[in-house]
């Protein structure tokens, strides 16, 4: 086999795919070194053609080394498809990565996909939370691509709750993008990882991400779709989880909303339809876990007050003060305390929810 950084710099060769990789040595099983190929060795290889051939042999060695040093610097590795290590559900994808650079610790879970939209409604809000927590207490690992919106609600209340997850990146993992998830990035490696199929230095272009969704649901045994408009990345990722015979499932919107039209159409397309968490399970063939009796840090009397009269539909600050009879800033003052107490969260508008 030849040397991980050799592979690194072979699937930085234009054209050479991770079909035509694993093709290449397939055929030579006991290569140890690339530039001991010639051009007609390589062309015995069904796909690749003379002028692959030659870029193949004009490969940049140094790209390889370069990316194993910085992989190693920042305490990530590099697992190729052929290790122990490497996910045994990504495998099973036709077109898996030959190798993943990973950092922390990949869970030994079942996971599943949660994507949407990057500008989520209060609804999509609120039903990412739900099921992403109902899904951890039921075992399963949350994947997800740590992009704006519901990737990010996902991961978020995987920390939150102490659940494990999966960060698949469009860009090296030197990068963190988008930017303000700095803070997140951190915390998840707590209890997860990151994967990327992009050498570090790697800038989070476009072209990126298509192929990092088919990692997405390549890792999980179905993929879950809250929000997505008509041509929303996470269609495409809804899309590949089909093509890998993965599990669809897709939350109903309003039928007005641009936000509902891709989970929409993929629901009358054949998505399994989710109201809750058992839609998911029983798929699956698992039982719902017993519902938990929900713990509150202690609450004063005004706190308590305006806590019961909260749901996980957003009310306006008005309507509060009505319901209470009290001044806004009276209001506000003690809905900040409970913010703080990561109890209550405050959306745009002066609208109002719990978060638990």
């Amino acid at each position: 086999m030849i040397p991980k950084s050799q592979l690194i710099s072979l699937s930085e060769v234009p054209g050479m795919g991770p079909r035509r990789i694993r093709a290449l040595l397939r055929k030579f099983p006991e290569l140890e070194d690339i530039t001991n190929l010639s051009k007609s060795d390589m062309m015995q290889v069904e796909g690749i053609s003379g002028d692959l051939a030659a870029k193949t042999k004009g490969i940049d060695l140094d790209i390889g080394n370069r990316a194993m040093d910085k992989t190693a610097s920042m305490g990530a590795k590099y697992f190729t498809y052929w290790d122990s290590d490497y996910p045994e559900h990504l495998k099973t994808i036709y077109d898996a990565p030959v190798g993943i650079f990973v950092m922390g610790d990949i869970p030994q879970l079942p996971c599943m996909g949660i994507v949407g939209t990057r500008q989520p409604s209060p609804y999509g809000k609120k039903m990412v939370k739900i099921l992403t927590l109902d899904l951890i207490k039921a075992g399963f690992c949350i994947v997800s691509g740590f992009a704006r919106g519901i990737d990010t609600w996902a991961h978020k209340t995987v920390h939150k709750y102490n659940g494990s997850t999966i960060a698949v990146f469009g860009n090296g993992l030197d990068i963190c993008y988008p930017g303000e998830n700095r803070k997140l990035w951190e915390l998840l490696l707590e209890n997860g990882a990151f994967i990327s199929e992009f050498i570090p230095g790697t800038k989070p272009d476009a072209v990126n991400f298509p192929k990092r969704n088919r990692i997405i649901s390549g890792l999980s045994k179905g993929v879950l779709v809250i929000e997505a408009g008509k041509k929303s990345g996470a269609i495409i990722t809804a899309l590949n989880a089909l093509n890998q015979n993965r599990e669809v499932f897709a939350l109903p919107g309003q039928t007005d909303s641009a936000k509902s039209i891709g989970t929409n159409r993929l629901i009358q397309q054949g998505a399994r339809l989710v109201t809750n968490v058992d839609d998911i399970l029983s798929e699956f063939q698992l039982q719902s876990p017993p519902k938990q009796v929900e713990l509150l840090p202690k609450l004063s009397i005004e706190e308590k007050l305006i806590w019961e009269r909260l749901s996980q539909n957003p009310i306006h600050i008005d309507e509060l003060c009505i319901q209470l009879k009290k001044d806004s800033p009276e209001v506000l003052s003690t809905l900040l305390m409970l913010e703080l107490k990561n109890i209550v969260q405050q959306h745009p508008g002066k609208l109002f929810t719990k978060s638990i």
